[in-house]
């Protein structure tokens, strides 16, 4: 009796587990039918180069398993193809036309077998006729009168994003000349100056951008 009471007990048990062996397969088989997935080797870095209307995009690449780099751009509606074909090194890809306003470009590496990376992402900006609207020339707060052709000139502190200044004038020869005056400048003396002095102030809307806006030049003397 004893013997026929544990069997009971063993066909019961079986009997209540098998559902919930079933559930945990059916729970486990659409990953176990999946198999595998096989990401190929990302891009190392990317390196963003702002521009007017434009950026350069630099990428890094060290795994010789690349065969194609595809650069995706205002919510993958825009994108642009790069043939790595397995190489190492740098690539610089320029996006032309480009609006005025930051993006985030996505980078997906394809292998030769079709395998695709997981996205590389990366911000950066392009510049326009806003930024420009926003510059002006770096202020004079006096300058000397001008004898036997020289002149001081004596600048305010340097503007926000300003690379330098170009003073362009005529020499006492008739040749026209130009001065490049850095930023960290407070006065420069001219020597040789006849006429048609003027300058402009130039501009580098980010550190490791590719462009320089300029402002209209302004007449001194």
């Amino acid at each position: 009796m004893k013997f026929n009471s544990l069997y009971i007990i063993c066909i019961a048990l079986t009997v209540f587990l098998t559902p919930s062996c079933n559930k945990m397969n059916d729970l486990h088989s659409p990953y176990l039918n999946v198999g595998e997935i096989i990401y190929a080797a990302k891009v190392d870095s990317v390196a963003p180069g702002a521009g007017k209307g434009r950026i350069q995009m630099e990428m890094f690449i060290i795994s010789q398993r690349i065969e194609t780099m595809r650069i995706y751009w205002n919510d993958y509606k825009d994108s642009l193809s790069v043939a790595i074909s397995q190489k190492t090194g740098s690539w610089k890809t320029m996006l032309n036309n480009m609006a005025e306003k930051g993006y985030i470009f996505k980078y997906v590496s394809i292998d030769k077998y079709g395998h695709k990376s997981l996205p590389f992402e990366v911000t950066g900006n392009v510049y326009g006729d806003r930024f420009q609207a926003m510059l002006g020339n770096r202020v004079i707060s006096s300058k000397t009168a001008l004898v036997s052709g020289k002149i001081t000139i004596t600048w305010s502190g340097a503007v926000d994003k300003g690379v330098r200044c170009d003073l362009v004038y005529k020499n006492l020869s008739g040749a026209l000349v130009t001065v490049k005056v850095p930023m960290s400048q407070t006065s420069t003396i001219l020597t040789d100056m006849a006429s048609d002095l003027k300058y402009q102030t130039l501009f580098l809307p980010e550190t490791t951008a590719i462009d320089t806006f300029y402002t209209d030049f302004k007449v001194i003397l």
